[in-house]
């Protein structure tokens, strides 16, 4: 099993809500490539909470260990840029205007990068935050895992706490790092990538997925990391 630590955020697309968010990226694409994936975090106790964690449920990521937030909303992302409609066209011709059903609630009122987001200003990818207590309740319900991914900021405290329960469960650590963020005490044996201000193609998380698969699998890690350029993605884009 993998673990992906970081908190999903609701994405409106053409389609509906989806989950979004690298780390809904990441679990998605690590679903999708047969694997079993638990993803780690909070998302608020409210109808976009409860869209986000169906949403991730239907691409078969388990979400066993996602906390709820009385007290803060789920956030959300600016809807995709569309062409321009009528006032009383709908960009979706079989309902509302697009993100209208979420983005209307009176529940919700957060929006990623926004002054009251409660998410990283420089990373819309990312969602309510985590700490040390969070990680050590939610990785009770999760304990049979062998590659932890952190795709998430977390403090000193929380590192700690990652870095304690691997030590303890043998699992490979990942983590994903904003460039120019100050570096915590990561374990020398964990794994670190730059990862990028914004991930529009997807093409980021599907290598830190595929290479996250082949650590579950037992690749050591530097087959595991070729595996992960040999499917595109990442490298592609590198190049």
């Amino acid at each position: 099993m993998i673990v992906v630590v970081g908190s999903p955020i609701a994405q409106p697309t053409v389609h509906g809500i989806r989950a979004g968010g690298l780390s809904a990226d990441v679990a998605r694409a690590i679903a999708a490539a047969g694997a079993s994936v638990q993803i780690v975090g909070r998302v608020g106790e409210d109808p976009t909470g409860d869209v986000v964690l169906l949403a991730l449920a239907a691409n078969d990521v388990g979400h066993v260990a996602v906390l709820r937030e009385p007290a803060r909303p789920t956030p959300i992302a600016d809807p995709p840029t569309i062409p321009p409609v009528g006032p009383d066209e709908s960009a979706d011709p079989d309902g509302a205007a697009l993100g209208a059903a979420v983005l209307d609630d009176d529940d919700v009122t957060d929006r990623v990068g926004g002054a009251e987001d409660d998410a990283d200003p420089g990373m819309p990818l990312g969602g309510l935050s985590v700490d040390a207590d969070d990680l050590e309740l939610a990785l009770r319900y999760v304990p049979d895992y062998r590659v932890l991914v952190v795709a998430a900021d977390l403090d000193p405290e929380a590192i700690e706490s990652v870095a304690a329960a691997v030590a303890w469960s043998g699992a490979h650590l990942v983590v994903l790092l904003a460039d120019g963020s100050a570096t915590p005490a990561i374990p020398d044996e964990a794994t670190v990538f730059l990862r990028p201000v914004t991930d529009p193609d997807g093409a980021f998380a599907a290598m830190v997925a595929g290479y996250a698969v082949a650590l579950d699998r037992g690749d050591e890690p530097g087959d595991a990391f070729a595996a992960a350029q040999r499917s595109g993605g990442w490298l592609a884009v590198a190049d």
